[in-house]
């Protein structure tokens, strides 16, 4: 159902905006990072007091290339939560659209205040970049150990994601029912395996925020 409704114009601004909010802070973050990895890379090369010589510009050069590699990890993983954080401040437009067009019987709330949903999703991408930062040696131990990072990045950003779909999408049909934990997790574990996918990873908020509206939705009829 949620594919299905990609086409729709309602649909096309929250993925747009949240999209490219997503590139530009990535640009913006980019270089910092970079720095930060070259910053470290130099200290732990003065801590060797190697001097130059072959070996040090061959770690040197074998620590720019591992930082470089981590940087574009690092990137790919946590885009996934930058847009979704940025698609909770344009979201009314998809919780609408996929309410009006299967399940036009059921009456929403009104939207949260813009500060309102600029504080939850400031919180969201905190909480996910500091959990993901967390398991990252994890996730690369797991390189040489699969499918050990994959799980692990799987489960841990599918329970944020499963939190924050409900947190931004079940205020709008006024239920004080929660979530099972585990199928919400699972729904969120669905989505993270959407942002691994490229290409479908860039509209892989929108299809998870429809496909969670139709299933809050169902359990209120």
């Amino acid at each position: 159902m949620a594919f299905g409704q990609l086409n729709d114009k309602r649909f096309l601004k929250p993925l747009l905006y949240s999209l490219g909010l997503s590139l530009l802070a990535t640009l913006i973050a980019l270089p910092l990072i970079y720095l930060g990895f070259e910053w470290l890379n130099q200290a732990f090369l003065t801590w060797l007091e190697g001097g130059d010589s072959w070996l040090m510009n061959t770690i040197e050069w074998s620590l720019r290339v591992l930082g470089i590699l981590i940087i574009f990890v690092i990137i790919f993983f946590a885009f996934g939560s930058v847009q979704t954080a940025f698609l909770g401040l344009f979201l009314d437009d998809v919780v609408t659209a996929t309410r009006d067009k299967n399940h036009p019987t059921i009456q929403l709330g009104a939207p949260p205040p813009f500060s309102k949903s600029s504080w939850a999703s400031a919180q969201f991408l905190t909480l996910s970049l500091s959990v993901n930062a967390l398991i990252l040696p994890i996730v690369l131990i797991g390189w040489f150990l699969p499918p050990l990072g994959l799980i692990v990045q799987l489960i841990a950003n599918g329970y944020l994601f499963g939190k924050e779909y409900e947190d931004i999408i079940a205020i709008r049909f006024q239920t004080e029912s929660r979530l099972d934990p585990l199928k919400r997790t699972i729904f969120g574990t669905a989505t993270a395996a959407l942002f691994l996918v490229p290409v479908l990873n860039f509209v892989a908020p929108v299809i998870s925020a429809a496909a969670f509206t139709n299933y809050i939705a169902s359990r209120n009829k």
